[in-house]
Protein backbone atom coordinates (compact mmCIF):
# COMPACT_ATOMS: atom_id res chain seq x y z
CA UNK A 1 0.00 0.00 0.00
CA UNK A 2 1.57 3.25 -1.06
CA UNK A 3 1.11 6.22 1.19
CA UNK A 4 0.59 9.70 -0.20
CA UNK A 5 1.95 12.42 2.07
CA UNK A 6 -0.74 14.83 3.25
CA UNK A 7 -0.35 18.28 4.78
CA UNK A 8 -1.26 19.20 8.36
CA UNK A 9 -4.57 20.82 7.37
CA UNK A 10 -5.73 17.69 5.57
CA UNK A 11 -4.42 15.52 8.42
CA UNK A 12 -6.50 17.50 10.95
CA UNK A 13 -9.56 17.37 8.68
CA UNK A 14 -9.26 13.57 8.51
CA UNK A 15 -8.72 13.35 12.25
CA UNK A 16 -11.91 15.38 12.84
CA UNK A 17 -13.81 13.04 10.52
CA UNK A 18 -12.46 10.01 12.41
CA UNK A 19 -13.32 11.55 15.78
CA UNK A 20 -16.84 12.39 14.62
CA UNK A 21 -17.25 8.76 13.50
CA UNK A 22 -15.83 7.48 16.80
CA UNK A 23 -18.29 9.46 18.92
CA UNK A 24 -21.11 8.89 16.38
CA UNK A 25 -21.83 12.60 16.05
CA UNK A 26 -23.78 12.37 12.81
CA UNK A 27 -26.53 14.65 11.60
CA UNK A 28 -28.88 11.75 10.85
CA UNK A 29 -28.46 10.36 14.38
CA UNK A 30 -28.97 13.69 16.15
CA UNK A 31 -32.75 13.88 15.96
CA UNK A 32 -33.10 15.78 19.25
CA UNK A 33 -30.59 18.33 17.95
CA UNK A 34 -32.69 18.76 14.79
CA UNK A 35 -30.07 17.19 12.55
CA UNK A 36 -27.19 19.36 13.73
CA UNK A 37 -23.79 18.14 14.90
CA UNK A 38 -23.38 18.20 18.66
CA UNK A 39 -19.81 19.48 18.24
CA UNK A 40 -18.63 21.67 15.39
CA UNK A 41 -15.34 21.09 13.55
CA UNK A 42 -13.56 23.83 15.50
CA UNK A 43 -14.50 22.21 18.82
CA UNK A 44 -13.32 18.80 17.59
CA UNK A 45 -10.02 20.29 16.37
CA UNK A 46 -9.54 21.69 19.87
CA UNK A 47 -10.24 18.23 21.37
CA UNK A 48 -7.63 16.67 19.07
CA UNK A 49 -5.09 19.36 19.98
CA UNK A 50 -5.84 18.72 23.67
CA UNK A 51 -5.24 14.99 23.12
CA UNK A 52 -1.82 15.71 21.59
CA UNK A 53 -1.00 18.02 24.51
CA UNK A 54 -2.16 15.39 27.01
CA UNK A 55 0.24 12.87 25.46
CA UNK A 56 3.14 15.32 25.47
CA UNK A 57 2.60 16.45 29.07
CA UNK A 58 1.99 13.02 30.66
CA UNK A 59 4.83 11.07 32.27
CA UNK A 60 7.10 9.55 31.34
CA UNK A 61 8.18 12.61 29.40
CA UNK A 62 9.44 11.27 26.10
CA UNK A 63 10.16 13.30 22.96
CA UNK A 64 7.05 15.30 22.01
CA UNK A 65 4.80 14.18 19.17
CA UNK A 66 2.48 15.90 16.73
CA UNK A 67 -0.75 14.77 15.12
CA UNK A 68 1.38 13.31 12.33
CA UNK A 69 3.81 11.44 14.59
CA UNK A 70 1.47 10.20 17.33
CA UNK A 71 2.42 6.53 17.82
CA UNK A 72 -1.16 5.24 18.22
CA UNK A 73 -4.02 7.01 16.47
CA UNK A 74 -6.65 4.99 18.32
CA UNK A 75 -5.35 6.27 21.67
CA UNK A 76 -5.40 9.78 20.25
CA UNK A 77 -9.06 9.30 19.26
CA UNK A 78 -9.90 7.95 22.72
CA UNK A 79 -8.42 11.00 24.42
CA UNK A 80 -10.05 13.41 21.94
CA UNK A 81 -13.39 11.63 22.51
CA UNK A 82 -12.97 12.08 26.26
CA UNK A 83 -12.42 15.80 25.65
CA UNK A 84 -15.44 16.04 23.30
CA UNK A 85 -17.74 14.14 25.67
CA UNK A 86 -16.59 16.25 28.61
CA UNK A 87 -17.33 19.43 26.68
CA UNK A 88 -20.76 18.16 25.58
CA UNK A 89 -21.52 16.93 29.11
CA UNK A 90 -20.74 20.36 30.54
CA UNK A 91 -23.02 21.93 27.95
CA UNK A 92 -25.87 19.51 28.73
CA UNK A 93 -25.44 20.16 32.46
CA UNK A 94 -25.61 23.90 31.89
CA UNK A 95 -28.68 23.67 29.65
CA UNK A 96 -30.54 21.21 31.90
CA UNK A 97 -34.01 22.64 32.52
CA UNK A 98 -36.82 20.09 32.68
CA UNK A 99 -40.23 21.19 31.55
CA UNK A 100 -43.75 19.86 31.46
CA UNK A 101 -46.93 20.76 29.69
CA UNK A 102 -50.32 19.10 29.97
CA UNK A 103 -49.00 16.15 31.95
CA UNK A 104 -46.14 15.49 29.54
CA UNK A 105 -42.61 16.21 30.65
CA UNK A 106 -39.40 16.42 28.69
CA UNK A 107 -35.78 17.41 28.97
CA UNK A 108 -33.48 17.05 25.98
CA UNK A 109 -30.45 17.89 28.16
CA UNK A 110 -30.86 15.21 30.83
CA UNK A 111 -27.77 13.41 29.54
CA UNK A 112 -24.95 14.58 31.80
CA UNK A 113 -24.93 11.42 33.95
CA UNK A 114 -24.70 9.22 30.86
CA UNK A 115 -21.87 11.36 29.54
CA UNK A 116 -19.96 11.14 32.82
CA UNK A 117 -20.32 7.35 32.82
CA UNK A 118 -18.82 7.11 29.32
CA UNK A 119 -16.09 9.58 30.16
CA UNK A 120 -15.09 7.58 33.25
CA UNK A 121 -14.95 4.27 31.36
CA UNK A 122 -13.04 5.71 28.42
CA UNK A 123 -10.64 7.63 30.66
CA UNK A 124 -9.67 4.60 32.76
CA UNK A 125 -8.91 2.53 29.67
CA UNK A 126 -7.13 5.39 27.92
CA UNK A 127 -4.89 6.26 30.88
CA UNK A 128 -3.83 2.61 31.31
CA UNK A 129 -3.10 2.11 27.62
CA UNK A 130 -1.30 5.47 27.36
CA UNK A 131 0.87 4.66 30.36
CA UNK A 132 1.73 1.21 28.99
CA UNK A 133 2.63 2.57 25.56
CA UNK A 134 4.66 5.51 26.89
CA UNK A 135 6.54 3.16 29.23
CA UNK A 136 7.30 0.79 26.34
CA UNK A 137 8.51 3.71 24.19
CA UNK A 138 10.61 5.06 27.06
CA UNK A 139 12.27 1.66 27.54
CA UNK A 140 12.90 1.35 23.79
CA UNK A 141 14.49 4.82 23.78
CA UNK A 142 16.72 3.81 26.69
CA UNK A 143 17.90 0.82 24.65
CA UNK A 144 18.50 2.99 21.58
CA UNK A 145 15.37 1.71 19.80
CA UNK A 146 16.51 -1.90 20.08
CA UNK A 147 13.39 -3.80 20.98
CA UNK A 148 10.68 -5.99 19.60
CA UNK A 149 7.33 -5.10 18.07
CA UNK A 150 4.38 -5.31 20.43
CA UNK A 151 0.64 -4.80 20.48
CA UNK A 152 1.37 -1.21 21.48
CA UNK A 153 2.98 -0.43 18.14
CA UNK A 154 2.01 2.20 15.61
CA UNK A 155 -1.51 2.15 14.24
CA UNK A 156 -1.84 4.68 11.45
CA UNK A 157 -5.40 4.30 10.26
CA UNK A 158 -8.54 5.13 12.15
CA UNK A 159 -12.02 4.41 10.87
CA UNK A 160 -10.82 4.07 7.28
CA UNK A 161 -8.96 7.36 7.30
CA UNK A 162 -5.21 7.60 6.83
CA UNK A 163 -3.84 10.48 8.85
Amino acid sequence: MSVVEIDDTERMKRAVTSLREFIRDKRELNRLLMGQFESNDSELRMCIAQAVTDWNMSPPLIPPITLKTHPNKYLLLQCAAIQALTSAGIWHSREHMPGSDGGTSGDDHAKSSEYSGWIERLEQRYERQKSDLKTAINIALAYNQMGVMSEYGTWQTAYGEWW
